[in-house]
């Protein structure tokens, strides 16, 4: 078993900055295996959408039925999302995320296979359901490796995972589809579902206490509410979470529509703009544990959410690629600082809710994502994209400043 070497107190007070949190971090051989493991899987998963959505484009040949598999990817999320949460507080963790890793491997596997377009919506969907499971289990299990002081930081690097496989995924899917074949990169994304599952089942990860005997499924899950309802910054966590996503899905809407009507640059040029973004999110990523040292984890988010609107309100003002590119750069580092803060709140405020909020989290973010993609493409249609990105943007810094005042002055 590869153990977690939990690090100490004394560990930590041995050297401050985030560089020596980042060093003592790296002698844990737990976290590493884990975020190392994950990081493969996650550019996989990246691989796997752009040649899911090529394959069901070449049954198809509707640009509709690639809309609704990004509809079947967001449902589960928004319907399962709170009462998978209530499982992973309940069950192992660690073996939730094996399980999650061999099953979706196992769906993914049959995916090119399958000969009947129904049957890939299916596969797909199960899958998304499956996932509701794994992301709040293995979002749980990372405060238990080591204390609270070095948190930051393992977020900051898993944050740095994902927008690693944005980037590198889709070029790798790219490269695959050409030289080899678009079955070939599901097969390779069976693999790549297997790496993580082996890496995990030899991790040694405390368990989570057992549920108390006699309290059922929905009493569980009342609980978690009454909790998050309760607790202030637990409320400011899952608001800027949401309203992150939120901006996330305008800015895959109206992003498009601001170089193509404004800009008047090919659609094409819409690449730059979401590549200053994640460039952003890596350097937002890196730099956090100094805005941490002045703010807690509520303040940093409201900050976030300010400055996030009011790249959005800026954007649609400029005249040419490269300011347009800076504030959607602004808008990145502000969507990671969101959202590592408030993940961070949600797996440290209370040990046993982890998972309940954390699938708190999945479903708001879900439900996000889904609406923004739904009505703020509906509205582009019909409204000048300029005034529809400017009422966005000043709900944005609104939201931010409100939960400034509404709860940043709150000791954690």
């Amino acid at each position: 078993m590869i153990t977690g070497n939990m690090l100490t107190e004394e560990n930590m007070q041995a050297g401050k900055g985030s560089h020596r949190e980042l060093s003592v971090i790296l002698r844990c051989p737990a976290f590493v295996a884990l975020w190392l493991s994950e990081t493969f899987s996650l550019i996989g998963d990246r691989l796997m959408m752009v040649a899911l959505i090529a394959l069901v484009y070449d049954c198809t040949g509707s640009a509709g039925a690639v809309g609704l598999l990004m509809l079947v990817k967001a449902l589960p999320a928004l319907l399962l999302g709170s009462l998978a949460g209530v499982f992973v507080d309940r069950w192992n963790r660690k073996w939730i995320m094996v399980i999650s890793n061999l099953l979706q491997g196992l769906l993914v596997f049959w995916m090119p296979l399958a000969t009947d377009i129904t049957v890939i919506f299916i596969l797909y969907l199960v899958m998304s359901m499956i996932n509701q499971f794994f992301v709040p289990a293995r979002t749980a299990v990372i405060p238990d490796l080591f204390p609270p002081q070095a948190l930051l930081t393992a977020n900051s690097l898993f944050a740095l995972s994902i927008v690693f496989g944005m980037a590198v995924g889709p070029a790798a899917a790219a490269w695959i589809m050409e030289n080899l074949s678009t079955e070939a990169a599901f097969f390779i994304r069976t693999a790549d579902f297997l790496l993580p599952a082996v890496v995990v089942a030899f991790l040694s990860i405390p368990r989570q206490h057992a549920a108390s005997p006699g309290v059922d499924f929905f009493a569980d899950l009342r609980e978690g509410f009454t909790f998050a309802r309760s607790h202030p910054p637990v409320l400011a966590a899952l608001t800027t979470i949401a309203a992150s996503f939120f901006v996330v899905g305008t800015m895959s809407v109206a992003g498009v529509v601001v170089i193509h009507t404004i800009l008047h640059l090919e659609s094409s040029k819409f690449g730059l703009l979401i590549s200053a973004m994640g460039l952003e999110m890596l350097c937002s990523a890196l730099v956090l544990n100094v805005a941490r040292k002045r703010m807690d984890s509520v303040q940093c988010g409201a900050v976030g959410m300010a400055l996030m609107g009011a790249g959005i309100l800026a954007l649609p003002r400029t005249e040419s690629l490269p300011p347009a590119s800076l504030f959607a750069a602004i808008i990145g580092m502000e969507i990671i600082t969101v959202q590592i803060n408030g993940q961070m709140l949600l797996q440290t405020i209370s040990p046993g809710m982890r998972g309940r909020l954390l699938g708190f989290s999945q479903t708001l973010t879900g439900t996000a994502t889904f609406l923004a993609s739904a009505r703020v493409g509906l509205v582009v249609e019909y409204m000048d994209v300029v005034m529809v990105m400017r009422t966005i943007g000043i709900i944005t810094m609104i939201t931010g400043q409100s939960v400034f005042f509404t709860f940043g002055r709150i000791l954690l």
